[in-house]
């Protein structure tokens, strides 16, 4: 499987890399916006900060990439694909969960649980439904480029020791999306909150936890103060998310149109540079943070053997309803059981085959 995997990708890196060699059919320069969802200093703003300056190197400055963080360009986080859209900006990185409401296919491409433990694999499962995620673009108005910035799979930072799934009915937990569904269903009581109300709410008690990402993020938003346990997931089966994009790049039609086809070709294979090269950061920074959370003063807990496969059943059951909201999402749920019998997630895999069957 490891051969399959590298090779796959050696095949999608080298393809792409032979047209980042096309000779330039024009000199003009394109000095364009970024929008992203992060605040500067998050580890993604320095990857979408990466993409930029990679796309500048490779097109010997005819294209030059001013990145904004959320909130700089005056209009909402969940605005970024209008936006885009409309001209308003140039290009932009995207949380496909901000449309969730609006189209399954949203919810599922963002991240939701599952087995999938790393970049190779996630890569993997995008491609199998690419274009289930392009048609959802194309729906907003936007042109989709692809995968940009990967997560780990995330964990769950709580005030009070939690040693099972049991331990966590009747608990208050800020979560969203997919997560906050799966939560519910096990039994604790996920609510939304913005970001700048969390580290209140975990000191004062008014949550018991909450889902937001990896070790290095949570660290930075200063939660290991106020809360000192963690639940990691366990490679293969994760708690409420598997590894996910974190986002995607999209670009306005206009722009796409009128650029040549080198440069829409940088952009491609800069975008695919940028998503391995920022799994490799991201996997750094978790391993260092992880270490942080433990200095100061945190529990790292794993749930028990025996609440894996609840954490599977739960899984499925969300999968196959999210089946239900649309014909595109039932598409994509249904290709995740070959997806999953590639990377040998055989009881995975199983398990929704069965459970589609009877749906």
């Amino acid at each position: 499987m490891a051969l399959v995997l590298l090779s796959f990708i050696a095949g999608c890196v080298g393809q792409e890399t032979q047209t980042q060699q096309t000779q330039p059919t024009e000199t003009k320069t394109y000095n364009l916006k970024m929008a992203t969802f992060y605040l500067a200093g998050d580890p993604g703003f320095e990857i979408a900060r990466h993409f930029a300056k990679t796309v500048e190197k490779m097109s010997n400055g005819r294209i030059k990439i001013e990145v904004y963080q959320a909130g700089e360009l005056g209009f909402k986080v969940t605005e970024i694909v209008d936006a885009t859209s409309k001209g308003v900006v140039d290009i932009a990185i995207f949380y496909t969960s901000y449309l969730a409401s609006q189209d399954p296919v949203m919810a599922l491409a963002r991240g939701k649980p599952g087995p999938i433990s790393n970049p190779y694999e996630l890569f993997y499962q995008v491609k199998a439904v690419e274009d289930l995620i392009n048609a959802s673009f194309q729906k907003f108005g936007v042109v989709y480029i692809g995968p940009m910035i990967y997560g780990e799979p995330e964990i769950l930072v709580t005030r009070v020791p939690i040693n099972k799934l049991d331990d966590l009915k009747g608990k208050i937990l800020r979560s969203s999306g997919m997560a906050a569904v799966f939560y519910n269903t096990i039994g604790a009581q996920a609510i939304m909150m913005a970001a700048g109300e969390l580290y209140q709410a975990l000191q004062l008690g008014t949550i018991d936890g909450l889902e937001w990402t990896d070790f290095a993020a949570n660290y930075r938003m200063g939660f290991h103060e106020v809360a000192k346990y963690v639940i990691e997931p366990t490679p293969g089966v994760n708690i409420h998310s598997e590894a996910a994009v974190h986002a995607y790049l999209i670009v306005n039609p206009s722009l796409w149109n009128e650029l040549p086809e080198d440069l829409k070709e940088i952009i491609r294979v800069a975008t695919m540079e940028t998503y391995l090269w920022g799994s490799y950061y991201v996997n750094r920074l978790n391993r260092e943070y992880r270490n942080k959370w433990i200095e100061a003063g945190a529990t790292i807990i794993r749930l028990p053997p025996e609440d894996n496969q609840k954490i599977i059943e739960t899984a499925i059951m969300l999968h196959v309803e999210y089946a239900k909201k649309s014909p595109e999402a039932r598409e994509y749920i249904t290709r995740l059981i070959q997806v999953w019998k590639d990377l040998g997630y055989e009881e995975w895999a199983n398990a929704l085959e069965a459970a589609l069957k009877q749906s």
